[in-house]
């Protein structure tokens, strides 16, 4: 079903922009970080897309695997450090992961691909050894934990400091779509491929959601003080 995995990378798109946007007003680095996050789940949606509507190969089977099923996770905790760590943390958790890139990179190229395979399993028709099946699972196990313990962390301290707000909101759905993106991934890892893009499609929605909701706060106040001078002028 080449809808999902569309919707997914529409989303996606839709995240990396909004990422682009706010790095080249701001200049911060979780910004950039969250911006190559963003284009690693749709360059993984993408391969899902074209590996459904003109049929797979093993070139997108391993691109889809090093993007969406290994790496995603990872870099969008990457950014929350960014975020909420000290500067030399951050960096340290880019260094490391920037070596994990690389050797997941080496074991993916390396892993070879069933062709008979393909045509009715996709990306699954590429044969993973323990360690890069162990790799995968250390970055997103460890990326989701980052990434929700990161906005539990951030829910509790703004409820503590300021009480509950509605621009808390966008904390919330970014854990949720964490978490639905990674119980796609728990699906894949027992068998039901199928219905991986049936978590991610609506998760990384979510994460467009939460991504927004800054933006969306206090958007009819701010629409309000546009208009204004507007009205000023064509009161007689």
């Amino acid at each position: 079903m080449i809808v999902l995995p569309l919707v997914a990378l529409l989303a996606s798109l839709a995240c990396a922009a909004i990422a682009a946007t706010r790095y080249r007003r701001r200049g911060r680095t979780h910004e950039l970080v969250w911006l190559a996050a963003f284009l690693i789940f749709a360059l993984g949606a993408g391969c899902e897309v074209a590996g459904l509507r003109w049929g797979w190969n093993p070139f997108l089977a391993r691109l889809y695997y090093f993007t969406g099923a290994t790496l995603a996770a990872s870099y969008l905790a990457l950014g929350t450090l960014f975020v909420l760590a000290p500067r030399p943390v951050a960096m340290l958790a880019l260094r490391g992961l920037l070596v994990a890139s690389a050797a997941a990179g080496w074991l993916i190229a390396a892993a070879p691909v069933d062709p008979e395979a393909l045509t009715t399993a996709g990306w699954a028709a590429l044969t993973k050894s323990p360690a890069l099946v162990a790799l995968t699972v250390a970055l997103n196990v460890s990326g989701t934990a980052v990434v929700v313990g990161g906005a539990v962390y951030s829910l509790w301290r703004g409820v503590r400091q300021r009480g509950w707000q509605r621009s808390q909101i966008a904390v919330l759905l970014i854990a949720a779509g964490t978490l639905l993106i990674a119980g796609g991934g728990i699906l894949t890892r027992l068998g039901q491929h199928a219905y991986l893009y049936l978590a991610m499609a609506p998760g990384i929605c979510l994460l467009l959601a939460g991504y927004l909701a800054p933006d969306l706060h206090g958007w009819p106040r701010r629409l309000g003080q546009a208009t204004a001078p507007a009205r000023a002028e064509r009161t007689p």
